[in-house]
């Protein structure tokens, strides 16, 4: 379950593309209808007739049922990993949500003012016109990973989010040197404005 900070909202969810799960989905829909295929063209090329009754078509329909129930274990888990991979952005911080395996979720923080750069690639035809890329947000600590996303949506448009809260997180916390007429300066305060008493 996602924590937020109180007052902490989320700015923008960041996703894999759908047509990265549709394309895993497609091609598993083609495993599935692909032994029934084989097996007639073998039927057809072959001379020989193969017996289809009695234990060997029950064997038969029994290893097909084994290998249709594998690929939607395949498609659920694959579900899940593009459900529940997930980037938070909040007005603080990104919260990047890694499902690693079916029982395995890592989640990692990172607060703006650690961001050094961020790095969007997008690669090919396909890419560009579905608008899929991948994203990587670099840190400025030397302890902390960096933010790796493959195969993103819209990945140019999360990259204009993610800088425009870190100019706006930055902004919002530069420290203002409030000075008095005769030019005695007090304590560093809060804020984005410099006053004068």
């Amino acid at each position: 379950m996602l924590h937020l900070d109180p007052g902490e909202k989320i700015v923008h969810e960041v996703r894999k593309h759908w047509f990265v799960f549709f394309a895993y989905g497609f091609f598993l829909g083609i495993a599935a209808i692909l032994p029934p295929i084989l097996f007639e063209v073998f039927i057809y090329l072959v001379p020989f007739r193969l017996p289809t009754e009695g234990s060997i078509g029950a064997l038969g329909m029994f290893a097909y049922m084994i290998w249709l129930l594998t690929i939607w274990i395949a498609f659920f888990v694959q579900w899940t990993n593009y459900y529940l991979d997930v980037w938070h952005v909040t007005q603080k911080r990104i919260i990047d949500v890694e499902q690693k395996s079916l029982f395995h979720r890592e989640i990692s923080t990172i607060r703006f003012d650690k961001i050094q750069d961020i790095t969007v690639e997008v690669r090919g035809f396909l890419a560009t016109f579905l608008d899929i890329g991948d994203i990587r947000v670099q840190t400025a600590s030397e302890n902390s990973k960096d933010f790796f996303m493959r195969s993103a949506s819209r990945p140019e448009q999360v990259r204009r989010i993610v800088f425009a809260q870190h100019n706006w997180e930055s902004e919002r916390s530069r420290p203002v040197r409030v000075v008095d007429k005769d030019g005695d300066g007090y304590a560093d305060q809060p804020g984005n404005t410099e006053t004068e008493k």
